[in-house]
């Protein structure tokens, strides 16, 4: 028996769709047919992987998942938490094998909504911060994937994701905590928690708010300092028909340009979502930054319910919207009982995350996306990819990954062999790894890794260019955030296919700038120079 909560509050059930007639549900199992041809590249290697979590929901969220090098060996490990209880650390092994680790100093009781993975205190470790409805709790990394309870900041709301950002520019990354609770207009006011150093933090308040479910940072206006592009749902349903739709009742998209710091030293905050053109009313779930099109700048993709956002710069310093434009809308599903009717809430794509990477290694970018059921008598929905080549638009693939209810996602390389595999964290079933079965070449691929000095020392907010020997370049941006409950490895990658790269570019947060000639293919290490 299904226990469920919709999506949608009953005043807004007309926007969000009529629940399904539990007499006729479309059964079980995934009855989309392929949308495009066949990717044979992952392999499901959660059996032999020793990674056995489940996580349990009965709710419409998701919960939390960090996947990042905790011991400094050089291989990820993976976090995963559950909402109502029940955290595990999985120690990397080696080729593609995991132990969970029952000496780590976490509380394994603990609830997780949100994990983050990251270097807070600037001591060459990453620390970790675990979120839960009414307190964010920070763990410190003894150095060797050990932790103890450093602090608990309170937050009367439930995040649903962690941004650790250094938004007054001391080279230490603040936490900024985006909330969801719909019957608490309060408590779903966002966060920010300013790192002070050692491992304290001190409270600057609230700082916007509405269904938060991510943000992203990056600098939109070329000021110096990180802004914050804030997702916020509004419980809406997108057909693709156009149209403004109603005003909802919650805050629309928020975009929070850093006005630098006031009096007090707390960095001050203006909402430019309108004159950005992104003040729509949208089920936004994340925003994933990338160069979708080509042409050497940042465009926003926002994963939404029903029609998808792709919002590429504008001349005069904005957005336009082309997700159609460029083949990734992904509005509808494609099952027969989709197809032959009249469009419905049911039949749309509800997407929770997506990433940017290159997956095959030929120098261009594959677009994975996964989405979660909009009812309790929906099939569980396909895992959504879109390659390109060296023009848009993207065309559909058909992944070797199956149909599942699914909500965070983070692709990393997990064997050290030089491709990008998949951990996906499913609303309530197993987490899953999907390892990329590529045969990559070292010269194939290149991943870049920072050393900050003056900035936070994993160089969080960095943007990084890969400029190839063909006159391309590939642009990066590390630890911008943007996918709900997850936290990803702070770092560049690029696949290479037949080019070379000439140089790798990095602009740091501190305004420095560093570039090294002709790396060698393979990982790479840059540091910050004082």
């Amino acid at each position: 028996m299904w226990r469920w909560f919709s999506r949608c509050a009953p005043a807004v059930l007309a926007a969000c769709g009529a629940a399904p007639d539990p007499s006729a549900p479309f059964g079980e199992g995934c009855f989309d047919p392929a949308r495009g041809p066949r990717m044979a590249r992952f392999a499901d290697a959660t059996p032999r992987s020793g990674v056995a979590f489940e996580y349990v929901n009965a709710l419409f969220q998701g919960a939390g998942l960090a996947v990042a090098d905790l011991d400094g060996d050089d291989l990820p490990e993976i976090v995963a938490g559950r909402r109502g209880g029940g955290l595990a650390l999985f120690h990397n092994l080696g080729g593609m094998r995991f132990e969970q680790r029952t000496d780590s100093g976490l509380d394994g009781a603990a609830a997780a909504t949100a994990i983050a993975a990251i270097d807070l205190d600037n001591d060459g470790d990453r620390d970790l911060v675990i979120a839960s409805a009414g307190a964010a709790t920070v763990w410190a990394n003894q150095g060797d994937g050990r932790f103890v309870l450093a602090v608990r900041l309170p937050d009367p709301g439930t995040t649903e994701h962690i941004l650790p950002v250094d938004l007054d520019g001391d080279g230490l990354l603040d936490l900024y905590l985006g909330d969801y609770d719909r019957l608490d207009v309060d408590a779903t006011a966002n966060r920010l928690y300013l790192n002070r150093g050692g491992m304290a933090f001190a409270a600057a308040g609230k700082l916007g708010g509405g269904l938060t479910w991510t943000t992203t940072a990056f600098d939109v206006d070329g000021d110096g300092d990180l802004d914050l592009y804030v997702a916020n749902d509004t419980l809406k349903a997108d057909f693709g028909l156009g149209g403004p739709g109603p005003t909802p009742p919650w805050p629309v998209d928020l975009f929070l340009r850093n006005d630098g710091p006031g009096p007090d030293g707390v960095p001050r905050f203006t909402d430019i979502a309108a004159q950005m053109g992104l003040t729509k009313p949208r089920s936004s779930m994340g925003g994933v930054l990338g160069d979708f099109d080509g042409d050497g700048a940042l465009d926003l993709f926002v994963p939404d319910f029903g029609a998808k956002k792709l919002f590429v710069r504008a001349p005069g310093g904005g957005y336009v919207e082309r997700a159609a434009d460029l083949g990734i809308a992904a509005i509808e599903r494609r099952s027969a009982e989709c197809t032959a009717g009249s469009p419905s809430a049911d039949c749309l794509v509800l997407t929770w995350s997506a990433v940017l990477t290159d997956f095959d290694l030929d120098g261009y970018d594959e677009l994975l996306m996964v989405n979660g059921e909009t009812s309790p008598f929906n099939p569980p929905p396909p895992v959504l990819l879109f390659t390109r080549g060296p023009e848009p638009p993207f065309r559909e693939l058909s992944p070797d990954i199956p149909c599942m209810d699914a909500r965070a996602l983070v692709a990393t390389d997990l064997d050290g062999d030089g491709d990008q595999d998949v951990v996906i964290a499913q609303r309530d079933g197993p987490l899953v790894i999907y390892e990329n079965r590529g045969t990559p070449a070292r010269s194939s691929w290149q991943r870049v890794t920072l050393r900050g000095r003056t900035s936070n020392r994993e160089g969080a907010g960095a943007v990084v260019t890969a400029h190839m020997t063909s006159g391309r370049t590939q642009i990066r941006i590390v630890g911008a955030g943007g996918v709900v409950h997850s936290s990803h490895p702070v770092e560049a990658f690029f696949g290479l296919g037949g080019d070379t790269v000439d140089a790798i570019e990095v602009a740091w947060p501190s305004g420095r700038r560093s570039m090294v000639s002709h790396p060698p293919p393979g990982s790479l290490i840059v540091d910050e120079e004082m």
